[in-house]
């Protein structure tokens, strides 16, 4: 099974898709970070100044829509092509299909990534001070895990569409849900203004995108002042490092349950 997640993951890697993807984050992070070099020298990574939050949303943004919609139309084209039904003949189940999907699209996603944040750590080389350098880690890993489960939800995306078209304008519309529909609806609706700091936890722990973002700012900023009423509120129930790992154990499990659901309907779908 790791071979045929590696031979899926050397067809991504080489596709103008996956190309063009890391070339994209990574001028976008490049640029982000040298026009906020002046942040970077004041406040470093200690805060969360312009530039280190305009690097934390591109990351947010940029690596997991290529995330979702890579894993949909991967395994929805699998399926339209052929592949999946040679790999079934050849005795490889929902469940490897499902996995070598999802691996061989999250490396692809972590390709971006370490791209832009690979450009963005040359760029600042020297100018953050030597302790600030676990926390630009620290980032990069949360952001994996991001990637991660974007690339779960792209796969379950892809399980329940039929068709290749299905899969993409799916794909789009669950990514501009998690990414700015959710946000925009709790706004909305004034969710905070009735049910408060609830209302917000509940639209994070239903988003791994939105959690992904809120641990990446109070890594940032532990006393969670940039997040507002929110941030201070995990804090004070959580404590900074408790509530960055509940948001990181929010977004893993968004990697374990669409990868369980997809292959439950990929099995129901082939039986």
């Amino acid at each position: 099974m790791m071979a045929l997640a590696a031979f899926q993951a050397r067809i991504l890697f080489r596709g103008r898709s996956t190309i063009v993807a890391a070339a994209v984050f990574a001028v976008a992070a490049g640029l982000a970070t040298v026009l906020g070099l002046g942040s970077f020298r004041q406040v470093g990574l200690g805060a969360v100044g312009p530039a280190a939050a305009a690097i934390v949303n591109l990351a947010i943004l940029l690596p997991t829509a290529q995330a979702i919609l890579l894993g949909a139309l991967a395994l929805t084209g699998d399926r339209e092509n052929g592949f999946a039904a040679m790999l079934r003949a050849r005795g490889i189940g929902s469940g490897g299909l499902v996995l070598t999907t999802w691996w061989s699209v999250t490396a692809a996603a972590w390709l971006s990534l370490g791209a832009g944040f690979g450009l963005a750590a040359l760029v600042i080389a020297g100018t953050v001070p030597l302790e600030d350098l676990p926390t630009f880690a620290a980032l990069f890993a949360v952001m994996l895990v991001v990637a991660a489960a974007a690339a779960a939800i792209g796969v379950l995306v892809g399980a329940l569409a039929a068709t290749r078209l299905q899969a993409a304008l799916g794909a789009v519309a669950v990514w501009f849900t998690l990414a700015i529909g959710l946000d925009l609806l709790v706004l909305g609706l004034g969710a905070f203004v009735h049910f408060g700091e609830a209302a917000i936890l509940g639209a994070a722990a239903v988003d791994p995108l939105t959690s992904g973002r809120l641990a990446a700012l109070l890594l940032l900023d532990a006393d969670g002042g940039v997040l507002g009423p929110t941030g201070q509120y995990l804090v004070s129930r959580l404590g900074s490092p408790g509530a960055v790992l509940a948001l990181v154990c929010v977004v893993a499990a968004w990697v374990a349950l669409p990868i369980i659901a997809a292959i439950r309907i990929t099995d129901r779908r082939d039986s």
